[in-house]
């Protein structure tokens, strides 16, 4: 039992007396379960294994904290603090609601509860409860309002308004639409007034103010969006969502913050991340946007703003000469993007010219790994002269079975390698078939990479002049999006037919690069020195 045996490889051990062990472990719930298992075990080893009539005694001390627990106890406690903060708050909010209510009593008995009562021409008697904004006072429970499905009939909801809008329409009448979130989901309210009540309303109901509502579910005939309506009463309540803090005892750093001016990435102001981690207590924020550094001037004024603060609080504490050395601090980052501006088109060229051989080739692969996968397919193309002169294509026997995905991709499966030529063999081949000529292949550092890496298994060491046709892609056609093979073959109006076949793709390859060499002359580039 593993458990036993971390127990008794951290317990102290002690020959108090003559016979009698004594084995000092924590006091946790774990050591009290097993110990008495421990000591059964140990008996039975001493007394039936040793015959040795020994005393095994179990004594638990006091439990030392490690770090960890330290660090978890210091957090507890400042939650802790917080909620009961936030309990005596909210404790007080309700004993003033209270107050404010048993003042505004009166003496005379209630008639009807109802907002938009008239009383005398133009007149409306309010509610006497000061939460109610309109209609009916109500003590009904709120629902969330994800639990909202379908015209339900009468519900009631809590939420804060975050959209609000008016129209005034005919019969001195006015449609009140705004929409409440109570951050499980969010509902559309829709309710008619008359334009004598607009003011007061317009007054208490209002964009960014938390309600709890009474009303009807129903599908509005306009929009066939399910809505609230026939609403009987709106009552004002505090703000119930939790504000985020940072408990930790020991505050962090954040090293890659991004900003809305990181493009399709960072949603958030930088002012508001700089007062957040500043609230928080964090000693400082790095502003890391991508490829972007418009953020630093916004985030360089709110840090001077707040250590002007700062600094005349320090002062009026006594402070004579303030240091902003121990106060919160702005990283300025940047995310940067390296560009290889000096990868060349063709690799260790040597002035061949563009009539020279070439040749053109694709692999079909178990994998992306050069290491770890292997080659089951050869095709490439001689080009000579600007012109296609011989074709070399084989399988190669991976040894393994090819993976679902590859076959699904290039339509090669087992049977049809099961009894080809293993790389060995196939290797040495294809090298003889290429020797003296320049290799090109479309993304040749893949490409180039398994014939590298495979050749120096077999201790064949071969240094080639590579080019890739990926790169001569985006120079020749810079208005292409994508440099794929097949976009290529299509801006090229050239067949590609059973892409991911390296026989195919290896053809496809030659003719593309021949039409490229035209292109090339074209410019009066004749040397790969002159393409680089």
């Amino acid at each position: 039992n593993p458990v036993i045996y971390q127990l008794y490889k951290h317990a102290d051990i002690l020959f108090s007396e003559e016979r009698t062990i004594l084995f000092t472990m924590p006091s946790h719930q774990v050591a009290k379960r097993f110990s008495e298992e421990l000591a059964k075990i140990l008996d039975k080893i001493f007394n039936e294994r040793f015959a040795m009539a020994v005393d095994i005694r179990m004594v638990f001390s006091k439990e030392r904290k490690g770090k960890a627990l330290i660090y978890a106890d210091e957090k507890i406690k400042k939650e802790i603090e917080e909620i009961v903060e936030r309990t005596t708050l909210e404790i007080g909010e309700n004993e003033r609601i209270r107050e404010d209510v048993k003042q505004e009593e009166r003496p005379e008995p209630k008639k009807k509860e109802e907002t938009g009562k008239r009383e005398g021409k133009g007149k409306w008697k309010k509610n006497q409860n000061p939460d109610v904004l309109y209609g009916r006072d109500f003590e009904e429970e709120e629902m969330p309002i994800e639990q909202i499905w379908g015209e339900m009939g009468e519900v009631v909801i809590r939420g804060k308004i975050i959209r609000f809008d008016t129209r005034e329409i005919r019969n001195e009448k006015t449609i009140l639409m705004f929409d409440v979130t109570d951050f499980t989901d969010t509902i559309t309210v829709k309710m008619f007034i008359r334009n004598e009540q607009r003011e007061e309303i317009l007054d208490n109901v209002k964009k960014g103010g938390f309600i709890k509502l009474k009303g009807v579910t129903s599908i509005d005939k306009f929009d066939s969006e399910l809505t609230i309506g026939s609403v009987t009463g709106i009552k004002k309540i505090g703000d119930f969502t939790a504000t985020r803090r940072d408990t930790s005892p020991v505050k962090r750093v954040e090293l890659h913050c991004h900003t809305k001016m990181s493009d399709m990435d960072g949603v958030s102001d930088v002012k508001e991340i700089i007062h957040r981690a500043k609230a928080w207590g964090h000693p400082a924020i790095a502003i890391t946007d991508h490829g972007a550094v418009q953020s630093f001037p916004d985030a360089n004024h709110v840090w001077e703003d707040l250590w002007k603060k700062e600094k005349a609080k320090r002062i009026e504490a006594g402070e004579e000469k303030p240091d902003k050395k121990d106060f919160f601090k702005v990283i300025y980052g940047m995310e940067a993007y390296l560009v290889d501006d000096l990868k060349e088109v063709a690799t260790r060229a040597n002035g061949q010219s563009l009539d020279g051989e070439f040749v053109v080739f694709d692999l079909e692969t178990t994998g992306f790994s050069p290491v770890k996968d292997r080659i089951i397919e050869i095709g490439a193309v001689k080009v000579v002269g600007g012109k296609i002169k011989e074709r070399f294509s084989a399988f190669v026997n991976p040894e393994i079975p090819i993976p679902f995905q590859i076959e699904k991709l290039t339509g090669i499966h087992d049977e049809m390698v099961m009894n080809a030529e293993k790389i060995e063999e196939v290797l040495p081949k294809f090298l003889a078939f290429a020797k003296g000529g320049v290799m090109v292949a479309h993304n040749a550092a893949f490409d180039m990479g398994f014939i590298e890496s495979k050749a120096a298994d077999l201790k064949l060491y071969e240094e080639f002049t590579v080019v890739d046709t990926v790169a001569l892609s985006r120079i020749l056609l810079p208005s292409l999006r994508k440099h794929k093979l097949n976009n290529v073959a299509k801006a090229f109006n050239i067949s590609l037919e059973n892409h991911h076949r390296a026989v195919d793709d290896a053809n496809a390859t030659a003719e593309i690069f021949v039409k490229m060499i035209s292109m090339l002359k074209e410019r009066e580039i004749y040397t790969l020195d002159q393409v680089n």
